[in-house]
């Protein structure tokens, strides 16, 4: 009896079939589990920037002024640990975020909200820019509406995936 017998019987090439494609469907379901997990989590780093950025307006009408201090901007929101860190730049009449992920394979996105001056009062715009592919560097530096366009500029190859325009 040769030692290879066992290797040329056919149960066990249906065996070693039917294992790969168990094993190929166990991969893919991996990856479609990594894919639907990674999506969430981008989601809820969106979320929590346009929640920010709305806090941020609520700020201005209630103070009449931007808060730099990031803290206070987390009412009604989680902070995100875990995946996504945020940093926020404030300047007199337009606020600068960054959502950095914490995990690779995740996009980043930037924010920012400008006080636009129309007539005699103002309106306050807002959006989302998203970066293309996986980054760790936001998508920077927004730019602000051109007159009487109301929508921000992403930097380029970045996407909009959010305007915010607020009402006086």
């Amino acid at each position: 009896m040769s030692k290879f017998t066992f290797l040329n019987s056919p149960k066990k090439w249906m065996y070693l079939s039917v294992s790969g494609i168990f094993l190929i469907i166990f991969i893919l379901g991996l990856f479609h589990l990594d894919n639907k997990i990674r999506r969430g989590q981008q989601a809820q780093g969106r979320s929590i920037l346009r929640s920010l950025i709305k806090n941020q307006d609520q700020q201005f009408r209630k103070y009449d002024k931007f808060t730099p201090k990031l803290e206070n901007l987390y009412q009604g929101t989680s902070k995100g640990i875990g995946t996504y860190k945020f940093k926020m730049t404030v300047e007199s009449d337009q606020v600068f975020f960054e959502a950095i992920p914490i995990i690779w394979r995740r996009v980043s996105y930037s924010g920012a909200l400008f006080k636009i001056k129309q007539d005699q009062s103002f309106i306050m715009v807002g959006g989302i820019c998203k970066s293309p592919r996986s980054s760790m560097t936001a998508p920077t530096p927004i730019l602000p509406p051109f007159s009487n366009f109301y929508q921000v500029r992403c930097p380029l190859e970045a996407e909009l995936v959010e305007l915010i325009k607020f009402s006086k």
